[in-house]
């Protein structure tokens, strides 16, 4: 994460419920012979499960179909299994510990059947199971489209995606009610497919911008690289990105200088976290895929008309920027970071460099006229 998320970011008090149903369903599992209510709390949530069935068998499965599906793969396991199953589950809930010591096998005692029909679960209980009103009446009311409203609040998380800084998380339109506001989608940092027990865990869910999660992180794994060796991420409640990234200005007098992203520490594990962060979501790519026009990022930005006001402009667009900003303004970290180098570099030669660019531009372009002219 480029910023960690506020301390008093409110969960999700349904995938609260969800999660300790499942646990209950799990550690019920260990000792019952067959699939019935029993297997479910008499809470609110348990009932909802309970009640949520396929009426008919044309029918899609609903909650209690999964559930039983996974029973019934359970009881081709050992009840050492099952107990295995249930301590894993409990045994993890501290998710800034699972951050530390990552464990991308934790699952992988259970037969592959097993494991699917988790996972089918798991997915369904996010999609589906979460939005049942007696779950959201347990949960005080509070359903996903209100929560998302109370996490981009400018008192808390700011309506900026706190992975990458550079887009909105979702738009916001006037005389719209909360229910019909278009929210960002929840990611899984421990995505479902692999972590199916943390499917409904509700500090594995965080609102993204569309890029971050459906671009560029789409299934991939924070804790294991392409090359299948352990990484380490940083844990969004706590821990951020963006005091160890520099940019720099490559090739000042070229035609075309460039930006490049890089990191400014020598602690290994940082780096790992960082190089994680970088490929799970293309920071690196996407910011230097912004700045690839140097010349028009400042025309757009500050529009000179002579060396003084530039410097002038530069130097003020490098001075220190608030956390209101940076909450509500897409790019506002990335674009204050930009001039801050530029600030700091020789911006004699930069302004020289592009008024000779623009020239050469301006010439060919009027040779260009004159050609068509006389053709």
């Amino acid at each position: 994460m480029l910023f960690k998320l506020h301390p008093d970011t409110p969960k999700f008090q349904v995938f609260v419920l969800l999660n300790q149903e499942l646990i209950y369903f799990l550690n019920k599992s260990i000792k019952q012979k067959t699939f019935g209510k029993g297997l479910f709390s008499r809470k609110l949530v348990g009932r909802a499960c309970w009640s949520n069935v396929k009426s008919s068998p044309k029918k899609n499965d609903l909650t209690r179909d999964k559930f039983q599906k996974l029973f019934e793969n359970l009881k081709s396991e050992t009840e050492a299994t099952r107990e295995q199953l249930h301590r894993i589950v409990v045994d993890n809930q501290d998710l800034s510990s699972f951050f530390l010591t990552p464990n991308p096998a934790l699952l992988g005692f259970l037969h592959q059947n097993t494991f699917n029909a988790f996972k089918v679960l798991a997915a369904h209980l996010y999609g589906a199971t979460k939005d049942l009103q007696p779950i959201i009446d347990a949960a005080g009311g509070v359903n996903i489209h209100e929560h998302f409203e109370a996490f981009r609040t400018d008192t808390l998380n700011g309506n900026i995606c706190k992975s990458c800084g550079m887009e909105k998380l979702a738009p916001f339109r006037a005389n719209i009610g909360v229910e019909n506001q278009w929210r960002a989608d929840y990611d899984h940092q421990l995505c479902k497919s692999k972590y199916p027990l943390f499917a409904v865990h509700p500090d594995n869910l965080i609102p993204l911008c569309d890029v971050c999660n459906q671009d560029a992180k789409k299934a991939k794994d924070l804790f294991v690289a392409e090359d299948t060796s352990l990484r380490y991420s940083f844990y969004p409640f706590t821990e951020e990105a963006h005091s160890y990234v520099s940019l720099e200005i490559e090739n000042l007098r070229d035609p075309n200088p460039s930006v490049k992203v890089s990191w400014n520490t020598s602690d290994s594990i940082l780096i790992n976290k960082l190089d994680t962060w970088d490929n799970i979501y293309e920071i690196k790519n996407r910011v230097e895929g912004e700045f690839y026009n140097l010349d028009q990022i400042v025309d757009n930005e500050i529009q000179p008309e002579s060396y003084t006001e530039f410097e002038h402009e530069v130097s003020r667009k490098a001075r220190a920027i608030s956390d209101s900003t940076l909450k509500s303004k897409p790019w506002a970290y990335w674009y204050h970071k930009f001039f801050c180098v530029l600030d700091s570099i020789d911006k004699d030669a930069f302004w020289e460099r592009s008024k000779f660019v623009q020239s050469m531009a301006m010439d060919g372009g009027d040779y260009i006229l004159s050609v068509q002219a006389t053709s």
